[in-house]
């Protein structure tokens, strides 16, 4: 397992350092294509939807009849001895529910189906919520690595610079050794970046579902959110909303199923002693003297409660969520924009200038590790910055999902 891991981090490695993988880069819109498609979860949702579905149509279905077929008053003693004087009755029972039970049957499953259909869109959302992460994470970690094979690169020049510098007397040795353990923690930081791409790479291939082995993430433009009214609801209250509704039809049903069912019969019976025939008829009805489903009316009622306060608590958490994720938008934009702007063109200006006095023997090795670090940490808090802008856009089309 560990020389499986050192291999992959290797071949991480290989990837900062050499030419850029062949694999065509997935966009944002192609990782949530894919996801939806290849999703277990997705697949799992659709499959509760079409089991919901199919409650329905069985809750709509009325009782089926029955048919019988007694014997009386054979194979006893005296006259009764084999069948001379038997009576043969058949009869046909018909079961007919009573109070509404089908009507609430049918309201039950019905409001199952909407909290599936929701279900399913939650799971979307969801879904969707971890490809815009994950996507942006793999786009966060290349960009990391592309930073650090430059500062890589850098050391390496100012490490053979120092080199050249103490061995013609301009620079003391100690000069040399700070290049090297530069160039050193570069090497680090390189092989670092390489195993932070290669699990961002696996993540996102997993949530997609794709086989691609070399995936990369395309470059793109922040998709806009669009905006909701304040009053809209949002899909975790709809969800939430629709198991009020499905717990308020079960107490519905509950009482129904305490007005007991009528069956009736009818039927021939034949005597075989005279070959005469007759009709014959019942009616029966339980009597709901104990069992008056009491206790699954009480139950009904509490989980109707309940989830009366499951949606208020949805309410208030979704209205938190959606500003929330606003304002962190609005603070990561302000955040992205002030970090590229004039101050990293500062940076790199700086760190640019002080190569160049270095090597003239202007400036001294501190002071262009110190302008090449600034550099570094300001590229650094860009990419950072653009990746909490992501994150931050991922969880305002989360609370905003429909």
């Amino acid at each position: 397992m560990f020389v499986r891991l050192r291999t992959a981090l290797l071949a991480g490695t290989l990837i900062f350092v050499g030419a850029p993988a062949a694999a065509e880069p997935i966009s944002l819109g192609e990782a949530l294509s894919q996801a939806r498609a290849a999703s277990p979860r997705i697949t799992r949702a659709e499959a509760e939807v079409r089991a919901a579905e199919g409650r329905a149509l069985q809750a709509g279905l009325s009782l089926n009849p029955s048919i019988g077929l007694n014997v009386d008053n054979f194979s006893g003693t005296g006259p009764h001895r084999g069948f001379r004087q038997s009576e043969t009755t058949l009869a046909v029972s018909q079961e007919f529910e009573l109070g509404g039970k089908r009507r609430a049957r049918k309201a039950v499953a019905a409001a199952e189906l909407d909290f599936a259909r929701l279900a399913l869109s939650r799971e979307v959302a969801a879904l969707e919520y971890d490809i815009r992460v994950a996507h942006a994470e793999l786009a966060a970690s290349e960009a990391r690595g592309a930073l650090a094979r430059e500062t890589l690169g850098r050391a390496r020049e100012l490490s053979r610079v120092a080199k050249e510098l103490v061995d013609a007397g301009r620079d003391p040795p100690l000069r040399r050794l700070r290049a090297d353990a530069l160039l050193a923690e570069a090497e680090a930081e390189l092989a670092r970046a390489a195993g932070a791409f290669i699990s961002a790479r696996r993540k996102l291939a997993l949530l997609a579902g794709s086989g691609d082995s070399e995936l990369t993430a395309a470059p793109g433009k922040d998709e806009p959110i669009p905006a909701l009214p304040a009053e809209t609801p949002s899909l975790d209250e709809r969800l939430a909303t629709a198991e009020r509704e499905a717990a308020q039809a079960r107490v519905s049903l509950a009482k129904a199923e305490a007005v007991p069912n009528v069956t009736a019969s009818g039927g021939v019976r034949r005597f075989r002693e005279s070959g005469a025939t007759a009709v014959v008829a019942s009616v029966s009805i339980p009597l709901p003297f104990r069992n008056r489903n009491q206790g699954n009316v009480s139950a009904a009622r509490a989980e109707t409660e309940a989830a009366e306060a499951f949606v208020a608590q949805m309410r208030l958490e979704a209205t938190f969520n959606r500003r929330d994720a606003e304002l962190m938008v609005t603070a990561a934009n302000e955040r992205v924009n002030a970090l590229s702007g004039p101050g990293l063109a500062q940076a790199e200006e700086a760190a640019r200038l002080a190569d160049i006095g270095y090597r003239a023997g202007k400036f001294s090795l501190i002071e262009l590790i110190d302008a090449q670090e600034a550099l570094n940490s300001a590229r650094r808090n860009l990419i950072e910055a653009q990746l909490d802008r992501a994150r931050a856009l991922a969880a305002l089309a989360r609370a905003n999902a429909q």
